[in-house]
């Protein structure tokens, strides 16, 4: 008896933790991420998973986030100074724009490298704001780009940055382009709701 006790009073425990958790960071529909890097909404059925990466050349904390039933991604890249002088010497870019650049080719020859007869049927660069600061973008649709269930599919992959205070943010959205599209109105309601804390 006093084992299904303690086994009911751990349950109801973790059951109270779990819940304390959910009510503290839920934003109506949405749930919030919040620490010193980023502030982000996401709905509450999505998977989301944060880490930061830390080593003698910088610190990056990277937030990735995938909604259920759908190929696609969201990423959030936020590197310190060390970290942001390391990337852009080490991959010769000079500005945020080249870092989007570079992103899109490292993508692309990352697809080559799984599907040989994958192709760029569509590429755009340019400057945004973003954040109320000026960022570099950079957009593909790769033709047979990624792979699900044996399948090749078309993949889309937009990448925008920009350097505030000499850090260097970077932003991915990419994924199966039919599922990016469904995803596009939510992936523009996520980034208005995000604020990056440099």
């Amino acid at each position: 008896m006093i084992f299904l006790l303690m086994i009911l009073g751990s349950l109801l425990v973790g059951f109270l933790v779990i819940y304390e958790i959910v009510a503290t960071h839920s934003v109506g529909e949405y749930f919030r991420l919040e620490n010193r890097f980023i502030k982000i909404d996401l709905p509450r059925n999505w998977f989301v998973y944060s880490w930061k990466t830390e080593n003698s050349t910088g610190d990056i904390y990277n937030v990735f986030l995938t909604p259920p039933n759908l190929l696609s991604a969201i990423i959030f890249k936020i590197h310190d100074e060390k970290a942001t002088q390391n990337f852009m010497k080490e991959y010769n870019l000079t500005d945020a724009l080249s870092v989007a650049t570079f992103e899109i080719e490292r993508v692309y020859n990352w697809t080559q490298s799984k599907n040989e007869n994958a192709s760029i049927i569509f590429e755009e660069t340019g400057e945004i704001e973003l954040f109320k600061k000026q960022a570099g973008y950079s957009k593909i649709i790769v033709k047979d780009g990624i792979e699900t269930d044996g399948k090749f599919y078309d993949m889309s992959f937009l990448m925008m940055s920009y350097i505030q205070n000499q850090k260097l943010v970077e932003i991915a959205f990419w994924g199966k382009k039919e599922d990016c599209e469904k995803m596009s109105d939510l992936f523009e309601t996520i980034l208005n709701s995000t604020e990056i804390r440099m």
